[in-house]
């Protein structure tokens, strides 16, 4: 496949299983058609589309390049057939790559063979040997997908590099902290309009409050971080800037009312120290208060909060969950019963759910740091789809 400018390209978006539908309005207000499949949203464009669902999706892990597809029956031919395909533009003087290779219901059904073939082929494909670096102890190679499925073997390239959720801001982190790609599917969940106060009172390491904070001021996620395309031969740096000048005229500062309680003063500590390294020291108020303070800070009747209440590894000691999470219920009911709720929960643990006391529509679920959890929210704007509107139209 010939990747010029204006080339069209076939690109998935990867994300965690249950935020398709998330994913895919996101794209939209992207201006990309995404079909939604197990796992992400497929995709076609140039360059530019690639360029720019990197820059600006909040709710992607991975942005896949679609290499080629083809019927492959014998582990023979497997070598030969990768070989076909341009190596040369994405993987440059790199002589070490990572593999991740999957089977399903295939005649070849060993993903070790198959990935000594595609090694094979590359290293025919570029005149020198190709070696596999373990997946977790290179993240600075280059990061090739190939899938059989049904006999058809499926290559794709990783335009990403570091997974997208890490944005380059946040420094410090509490245990169990929430990805920020979760943090971001969380608030367009929500509703939240950007203009409406947002709460936070489990605010952990501040996840969900920069994201937050991301979105007021229409600061793109990836603005401040590489991505491996930038390696590619058919890198445009011409076309990178362009669109970089595009985002920054879309930056304001954010008008907004955003609060952040946790009753553990590192987490507090930690929160404060990624809210100045993100560049909006002063633009959140964060306290350290339990969980029987929440809403005294919030001086409007009406607001969102959206928030990752502990459970799992979070939890520590005799830490009393149940009562936790029914005084959160209880209080919320109390002080706050026109705000709009958003939060998480554990699905093996539906007493937590039972506990909050509250009218709560399960929206979603997905895999949190191994644990299967749900997203529950109250008084959602539109019942039928969470505003993922970007500002690059």
């Amino acid at each position: 496949m010939k990747a010029g400018s204006s080339t069209v390209l076939r690109m998935f978006a990867m994300c965690p299983p249950g935020l398709e539908d998330i994913l895919c309005r996101e794209l939209e207000g992207l201006g990309i058609e995404p079909c939604k499949i197990y796992g992400g949203a497929e995709f076609s464009g140039d360059l530019s589309t690639l360029y720019s669902a990197n820059l600006w999706s909040r709710v992607a892990g991975r942005i896949l390049v679609r290499i080629g597809s083809f019927r492959l029956v014998s582990l023979d031919a497997a070598a030969g057939r990768f070989a076909r395909y341009p190596w040369e533009i994405y993987l440059g003087g790199y002589s070490r790559v990572r593999i991740r290779a999957s089977v399903h219901k295939s005649r070849i059904y060993h993903s070790g063979a198959l990935k000594q073939r595609l090694l094979q082929g590359i290293s025919a494909r570029l005149g020198r040997e190709i070696q596999a670096v373990p997946d977790r102890q290179g993240s600075d190679y280059p990061l090739v997908f190939v899938r059989m499925s049904r006999d058809r073997c499926l290559l794709s390239l990783d335009s990403s590099g570091e997974h997208l959720h890490k944005r380059g801001f946040k420094k410090y982190s509490v245990k169990a902290p929430l990805r920020e790609n979760l943090a971001a599917a969380m608030l367009y969940i929500s509703g939240w309009d950007r203009r409406s106060p947002l709460l936070d009172p489990f605010c952990g390491s501040g996840t969900i409050l920069i994201e937050a904070l991301l979105m007021a001021s229409s600061i793109p996620p990836g603005r401040h971080r590489r991505f491996a395309f930038m390696d590619w031969r058919n890198f445009s740096r011409h076309l990178w800037t362009q669109l970089l000048r595009r985002a920054d005229r879309l930056v304001q500062r954010p008008d907004v009312e955003i609060i952040g309680q946790d009753r553990s003063p590192e987490a507090v500590e930690a929160t404060l120290f990624n809210i100045e390294n993100a560049g909006f020291s002063g633009q959140a108020r964060v306290v350290q208060e339990n969980v029987s303070a929440v809403g005294r800070h919030c001086i409007q009747n009406n607001g969102f909060i959206v928030t990752n209440p502990p459970y799992g590894h979070r939890l520590r000691g005799n830490y009393d969950i149940m009562g936790l999470y029914s005084v959160f219920g209880r209080i919320i009911r109390a002080r706050l019963p026109k705000w709009h709720l958003t939060l998480l929960y554990p699905v093996e643990f539906p007493g937590l759910r039972r506990a909050l006391g509250l009218n709560l529509a399960t929206v979603c679920r997905f895999s949190n740091g191994g644990i299967r959890v749900a997203v529950l929210s109250r008084n959602i704007l539109s019942s039928s789809s969470p505003s993922c509107t970007s500002n690059t139209a």
